[in-house]
């Protein structure tokens, strides 16, 4: 098996589908305990793999993310997709089996612990567990238990002590685990050491979680006293009691040392070969050395049939290659190599384009504390990654395309030789494509070594395989951005294969966010998070808790490649000596410690130091030696962000350590790095630092008070100056509960008493395993916005002097002169109305596409779901402040919702009856009693009373909907009000399937032209709603009316409530779909319940929208004194005046009965 240990990767459940609608499933955020992390329930996107809030509604057991992915999902889902049974009433529902267990477990099935063992099972990870560590040079008898490869392996010491151990580890667990079937599976965590039962003799064993199924129904799990790995169902875990020895793990990982594979991985045969001559034997095996923090030794063993070192037969037989040393070459050997490449291209370079006008395109800027998406292309260790920005994806193939275009039309030439350092296009090895390169060296005098520029890789090719680029093409940025995992450093000396193995599985064929922490030179220091994996993966702290990376001594940077600038030497003028700092720690072994606040933005976010006599000295004594530093004659210094140095605070003129976060003209935003503050300084007041001034570690910690939210969507003003009068001017004592990359979790007392529950208590914040509650702030509420204590760097010395003395700081908002203000206030919401000028999505012009009919009003106005993808973090946002206001809101409208009707087509509020929460909405038809509405973000209509019905502000329409507003094209030949039987005839028309290309847009209303699809014959939808429209006003009994075109206010619709894609959903399905009077028809889309097939009952429908249309076309004089009676007097001595109308009808009618009987038999297909 391969190594996985750190697979997060999502895998499909089950069948996905398009069945009839989506669902919201239900949430449950209670916790388990305080020692464990919430337990709830996590469904996957059948599609796509991300999570998914959203079910079939008919099978209700396939879960999507979005309506786009149930759609694009139909063709497999269809084939299993069956309407569930309900289930008995005094039976327990499913979503209540599955759902997460709270309050007393006692009557459920638990292993059989130690009376003294607590209801909450204490966790332990590998990290817990004694560790076995073997010297350099021992020699021990074992046996291989399990060879993966060369590079993995497990042996088992054949000592008393050990064979003894796992013993009595062996019967421990079956003694306490024996007769244990839990009915609900317990939840490990990822690195975990647990009691697994083995599938192949269903005994107990202890196991280490690697990784999650994507539906957190089984682990990987990795037997440390044997090595064996296996997929085991969660109920077959259980936590490692109390009373299991901690003993190191029996099996002792293994690589064979001084060895690497020919190629990326070890072959087939190698390890075949490898696993019959040393599976299962006795055998003597040296230690070379250990790796990855003591985990894994490296060693060689003796193979007795032959004589000799298992690395010495694997180099001789051809199954793997002498490891290289890892000397860095030193200045003369790169030289040489230069010189040489030089030499190989100068030889036959006379008289030929060297290129050298053609340079590379400048890379993409990144600022500190930059946000976005990324896939990386190219990985060779956690600090050599390259990265594209997802956003640029589609312009990256774009040049790709013109890339293709341009190369063939230039053939080879043996003119051009690129000089080194140029840019040019090079036809990859692999696939034979062109793609932006720079020339780096020539090995010969007719290979070439050159890098991609957009993605980072590079390979040698012949110097055919080379075009020169046009201008155009080198327009565009390098597209590639090298970067470095923040935080993170070997183990050992260098990287190991596993460590690099186990990133690639994390990060490969993934969309990942990345957050630029500093810079250093051409790179960017960078965190990587796993937003689709649940919970999100932070890749630094998933290889750290793995072992293979162990926490940078620096600050947000490797040890080993710290960021340098300008120090001592510089003014000297003597070589320049790097510059390494650190950063203070708090411990995190449950130790309390004393810390001061320095500066405080909110309660997730405040800096500290910690409360030390000495370190305090030494900050003041720095100070001193900062003013003689930066007072000296020194250089011109040019900042660089993510680099040190010194910056003089305005508030008081005196100098302080900072860290350059972004550079400017004539400005740069610094970060002092001693009391957590930011400001803008002029760039003429920073100045370069020295090694000796770096010696003492930064002091402010970054912190963010545990145990506590806030109430709302944000910290209130009222919470910030309870929360500064709590910490301000005091000694705190305080425990580090967790690390994140917001900083340390905390534990907070005051003067004996818990910040938090003081916050909790005062209704000023709510504990973090609570709902929240959130308020809607009035028009006259301001909202305070990050506040910092305004305090400059000394007042922060001069504060801890005294720090007995309570001092209240009147001052919430950011001083101007300790930072900007990096989030503008939150302005008060806007008043609300009906208003019926909502803004739709404009579709893109020219585009066909399958619509997703929502509801229909006439031809004149109809919606379908917008093809775009769903925003869910956005959407989410809006659902809370719609529910905050709603709920705030709901007493003061109730009385006068009646009196105050919508129009049709309006937008409100409108709370929804399944589950009684509130959504976006738009008025479909406004009745005596009720009104119809279409939920705007997912499709589905209902009719609900005045009373939940409630007006929008304004705000709350900033995100568009998810429905749009629609019509099509030739409005302005359309009536005013349709005859009902058009109207019928278009709602059937258009539930059988049909294309829609928009033709315009005209400020409100998307204009679309719609054909039938390929089955129904390809007619034009525009067309036949205009003649028949024209056929029946023609017949008519009185004279046409006025023709204008139709506005969303004087639209008229019956509408039938009709289950649609997820929340808010009706409670039945079945009852939507009694009549065919709804307006709602979806074509293969997921609100198309059944199937995409037409129902006898709409074919009806359409015969006698039909007939009544021929029914129509008489004469238009019905009176029996008009009729013409042919057989006693003919056309010339008729005295009727209709005698000439009817010739005229009687050939338009023909006409008439031909399209209607096409119309017809379409419609019976």
């Amino acid at each position: 098996m391969n190594l996985n240990l750190l697979s997060m990767s999502v895998f499909v459940i089950g069948h996905p589908g398009q069945g009839a609608m989506l669902s919201l499933t239900e949430r449950n955020e209670d916790m388990l305990g305080e020692s464990m992390p919430p337990l709830r329930k996590v469904n996957f996107c059948n599609f796509c793999g991300q999570q998914a809030n959203f079910r079939c509604m008919r099978c209700k057991k396939t879960f999507y993310c979005s309506v786009v992915c149930q759609s694009e999902d139909w063709r497999a889902h269809r084939h299993i997709c069956k309407a569930s049974t309900p289930a008995p009433a005094k039976e327990t529902p499913v979503e209540a089996i599955v759902s997460p267990v709270v309050g007393d477990r006692t009557s459920q099935p638990e292993p059989k612990m130690n009376q003294g063992d607590a209801s909450t099972p204490q966790r332990v990870y590998l990290r817990d567990l004694e560790m076995t560590t073997l010297a350099k040079g021992t020699e021990i008898q074992a046996t291989v238990l399990e060879l993966h490869s060369p590079s993995k392996f497990f042996l088992l010491a054949q000592s008393p002590e050990v064979l003894d151990a796992l013993h009595q580890i062996t019967t421990e667990l079956q003694k306490t685990y024996s007769g244990c079937s839990s009915v609900t599976a317990y939840t490990p965590n990822l690195g975990e050491v647990c009691a697994v039962q083995f599938s192949h003799d269903l005994n107990w064993y202890r196991g280490l979680v690697q990784s999650m199924a994507a539906d957190q129904k089984t682990a990987s799990i990795l037997y440390i006293d044997f090595g064996n790995e296996e997929d085991v169902p969660l109920n077959r875990i259980q936590p490692l009691a109390t009373n299991i020895k901690r003993a190191p793990p029996c099996a002792l990982r293994c690589c064979v040392a001084r060895v690497v594979p020919p190629s990326d991985t070890w072959t087939g045969e190698c390890c075949i070969v490898l696993r019959q001559a040393v599976t299962g034997k006795n055998l003597t095996v040296s230690v070379v050395g250990l790796l990855e923090s003591d985990h894994v030794h490296a060693v060689d063993i003796l193979l007795p049939f032959m004589g000799k070192q298992l690395s010495t037969f694997l180099i001789e037989c051809g199954y793997a290659l002498e490891e290289e040393t890892n000397v860095k070459p030193t200045k003369q050997e790169i030289n040489a190599l230069e010189n040489a490449s030089l030499e190989n291209f100068k030889r036959l370079s006379n008289g030929k384009d060297d290129n050298t006008w053609a340079q590379p395109p400048e890379p993409l800027t990144q600022a500190l504390g930059d946000s976005f998406s990324v896939v990386v292309t190219h990985l060779q260790s956690p600090l050599d990654i390259i990265c594209q920005k997802v956003e640029n994806a589609s312009v990256i193939q774009e040049l790709q395309l013109k890339l293709r275009e341009h190369c063939l039309q230039l053939p080879a030439s043996q003119n051009f030789r690129p000089a080194p350092g140029t840019a040019c296009c090079a036809q990859f090895s692999e696939d034979n494509q062109w793609y932006r390169a720079k020339v780096l060296a020539y090995s010969s005098e007719e290979r070439v070594c050159v890098g991609y520029i957009d993605f980072g890789n590079s390979e040698e090719v012949d110097l055919a395989c080379l075009r020169p680029l046009s201008t155009s093409l080198l327009a565009l940025p390098m597209q590639a951005i090298p970067c470095a995992l923040a935080g993170v450093q070997p183990v050992g000396e260098s990287w190991s294969e596993a460590c690099v193995l186990a990133m690639q599985s994390i990060v490969s064929n993934r969309i990942l966010c990345v957050k630029i922490m500093g810079g250093r030179e051409d790179k960017a220091l960078v965190s990587l998070i796993d937003e689709a994996s649940d919970p999100q993966a932070n890749v630094a702290e998933v290889l750290i808790s793995a072992g293979y990376a162990a926490p940078s001594t620096s600050c947000n940077q490797p040890a080993e490649q710290a960021m340098t600038a300008a120090g001592d030497a510089q003014a000297s003028g003597q070589a320049e000596e790097p510059l390494v700092w650190s950063c203070a720690e708090l411990p995190t072994d449950g130790q309390t410690v004393a810390l001061l606040v320095s500066v405080v933005e909110n309660p997730e976010e405040f800096y500290c130091r910690i409360h030390n006599p000495k370190d305090h000295e030494m900050l003041i004594e720095l100070g001193a030696q900062l003013k003689q530093h930066c007072k000296a004659d020194a250089p011109p210094f040019s900042p660089k962000a993510g680099e040190p140095c010194c910056a003089m605070f305005s508030g008081d003129g005196a100098w302080y350590r900072v860290m350059v976060k972004e550079v400017f003209e004539e400005h740069a935003s610094v970060y002092y790095v001693d009391y957590g503050n930011n400001s803008w300084v002029l760039k003429s007041d920073l100045r370069a630092i020295t090694p000796r001034l770096l010696k003492l570690p930064f002091q402010a910690v970054r912190c963010w008070l545990a145990g506590v939210l806030p109430r709302g969507l944000e910290w209130s003003k009222e919470a910030l100056l309870w929360f500064q009068t709590l910490v301000d001017g005091r000694q705190l004592s305080a425990r580090v509960l967790s690390v994140t990359d917001r900083g340390y979790g905390v534990e907070l007392e005051s003067n004996g008493q818990s910040v938090a529950a003081t916050l909790i208590s005062e209704q000023q914040g709510r504990s973090s395993t609570q709902a929240v509650q959130l308020s809607v702030p009035t028009p006259r509420e301001t909202h305070a916005t990050t506040g910092t204590l305004a305090k400059n760097p000394e007042s922060m010395i001069e504060k801890e002097q005294s720090h007995s003395q309570v001092q209240a700081s009147n001052v919430t908002g950011a001083s101007t002169k300790d930072a900007p203000a990096e989030e503008p206030a939150v302005a008060a919401p806007s008043a609300a109305s009906f208003p019926v000028d909502w803004k739709t999505v404009e579709l893109p012009l020219n585009q066909t596409f399958e619509p997703c009919v929502a509801a229909v009003i006439s031809p004149s106005l109809f919606y379908i779901l917008s093809p775009s993808q769903v925003d869910v973090k956005k959407l989410q946002q809006l659902m809370m402040e719609l529910a905050t206001y709603c709920n705030s809101n709901q007493a003061s409208y109730s009385s006068s919702a009646v009196q105050n009707k919508p129009a049709p087509a309006a937008a409100c509020c409108t709370q929804f009856s399944a589950d009684n929460n509130w959504y976006r909405a738009v008025v479909l038809e406004a009745e005596e009693n009720e009104v119809s509405v279409i939920y705007a973000d997912y499709g589905n209509t209902e009719k609900v009373p005045y009373s939940r019905i409630m007006p929008i502000p304004l705000h709350l329409l900033e995100l568009p909907f998810q429905i749009t507003r629609c019509a099509l094209s030739g409005k302005e030949h359309f009536p005013a009000v349709w005859p009902v039987e058009v109207v019928e005839l278009f709602k059937s028309l258009l539930s059988e399937g049909v294309l829609a290309t928009v033709q315009s847009f005209d400020g409100s209303t998307n204009l679309l032209s719609v054909t039938l699809s390929t089955e129904r014959g390809r007619g034009q939808l525009n067309a036949m709603i205009l003649d028949g429209l024209q056929a029946q006003t023609r017949h008519l009994p009185s004279p046409t009316p006025t023709l204008k075109a139709d506005h969303p206010n004087n639209s008229t619709s019956s509408t039938t409530p009709v289950a649609a894609p997820d929340q808010p959903q009706p409670a039945s399905v079945t009852e939507t779909y009694k009549g065919l009077e709804s307006t709602t028809f979806t074509t293969s889309s997921p609100a198309m319940a059944l199937g995409p097939t037409q129902t006898p009952q709409q074919k009806d429908k359409v015969e006698d929208a039909v007939q009544k249309v021929i029914e129509q076309m008489e004469p238009p004089c019905g009176a029996p004194s008009c009729k013409v009676n042919t057989k006693t007097t003919g056309p010339a001595t008729s005295g009727c005046c209709c005698l000439e109308l009817k010739t005229k009808i009687d050939h338009l009618e023909q006409l008439m009965q031909q399209q209607l009987s096409l119309i017809k038999q379409m419609a019976r297909q």
